[in-house]
């Protein structure tokens, strides 16, 4: 059994297990009062798959072990061209629904993802329709970066997800943010993996985007990092990340092409899922309430600030709990801490 099918079937969920409800208690999720991660991975399509008489078992089977899927019940022609889906009946995802849930699996329906007014006015009845059966895996966002190339109304849908019961997200950048948690999608640089920093900033305040950001006293999720495709596959870019997002944040969402379209990964994209799911099950789902600290693993303080050389592109450390994203030595910069993994990126005291 390789590396990906042995880390996934540790974590799996088995088939069958009921879900709870979902809440919040500060930066936390909680499921039937425990604390809970978020364990996302992107599965856009796989609801017009199954719409459309699909088998998506061997989509689910790959990813056991995460606990949440992201689905686009359509996406505009405009953007996706001959590739693009068309949404189904409240009937037909209230099964949805019901079928991941056997498999261990939450679902976060994005409800728009363009600005066009028919497909408003479609959410705004689309929503409570799906609500109404009182789904207990069920989590909503508004938009899909609801002003990235667009303008979404994400406000419209406010009264309509209040009114489900369910919790949800707006998905608007740190500025405009409401709802019971947030949806952050943070930077594709070439630094990326740091990035999982912003899930702080949204609890803090101040930031990412601007010192005037407010604080949102609820869980941030990363829900669209860069793609394994677009970042090199590096493995241990994903751990780090994925670390990070467990101690910063409540969780995040695993990116690749082949999920945009409800398919399994490729052998190089499920190596990247295998090291996020690691990376994301390494520490208890309670490990943010501990205090945090950023541990700047410099080789000599004394030259310029301009040529020190640090031995991690971050080091950040909550409570008894550690991430150094990118190391260049696999030791621990100070004593006491044990390594969960060969390489130095997750670490335990």
């Amino acid at each position: 059994m390789d590396a990906h099918r042995r880390i996934l079937a540790a974590h799996g969920a088995p088939s069958g297990v009921p879900l709870r409800p979902l809440s919040t208690a500060g930066r936390l999720f909680l499921s039937g009062g425990q604390p809970w991660r978020w364990m996302g991975v992107s599965a856009f399509q796989l609801l017009d798959r199954y719409a459309n008489g699909e088998n998506i078992g061997p989509f689910l089977a790959a990813y056991r072990g995460y606990n949440l899927l992201r689905v686009w019940p359509y996406v505009p022609v405009a953007d996706w061209g001959t590739k693009a889906w068309d949404v189904t009946t409240p009937e037909i995802a209230v099964e949805f629904l019901a079928r991941v849930a056997r498999d261990g699996f939450a679902v976060e329906f994005t409800a728009l993802t363009d600005d066009a007014a028919d497909r408003l006015a479609w959410a705004q009845s689309w929503i409570p329709a799906v609500s109404a059966a009182k789904p207990t895996n069920l989590v909503w966002e508004a938009g899909n970066e609801p002003k990235v190339h667009k303008n979404i109304d994400t406000l419209a849908l406010k009264p309509m997800l209040e009114a489900s019961g369910l919790l949800y997200a707006s998905g608007d950048s740190s500025a405009q943010a409401f709802g019971p948690y947030c949806t952050v999608h943070t930077e594709r640089d070439q630094d990326w993996p740091r990035r999982a920093h912003d899930l702080l900033e949204y609890w803090t305040g101040g930031g990412p985007d601007a010192p005037t950001d407010p604080a949102h006293k609820c869980p941030a999720v990363a829900d669209e990092p860069i793609r394994p495709d677009q970042a090199g596959y590096v493995v241990n870019d994903y751990r780090g990340y994925a670390g990070a997002c467990s101690l910063l944040g409540a969780g995040m969402t695993f990116h690749s092409e082949t999920g945009k379209y409800g398919q399994p990964p490729t052998p190089d994209e499920a190596r990247c899922a295998a090291a996020t799911l690691e990376a994301l099950t390494a520490f208890p789902a309670d490990a943010p309430n501990g205090p945090y600290r950023r541990i700047d693993e410099v080789v000599d303080w004394s030259v310029p600030e301009s040529q020190r050389t640090f031995y991690t592109l971050r080091t950040y450390a909550v409570g008894n709990y550690m991430v150094r994203i990118r190391p260049t030595r696999p030791d621990a910069y100070e004593p006491g801490w044990h390594a969960l993994d060969a390489d130095g990126i997750l670490w335990t005291r």
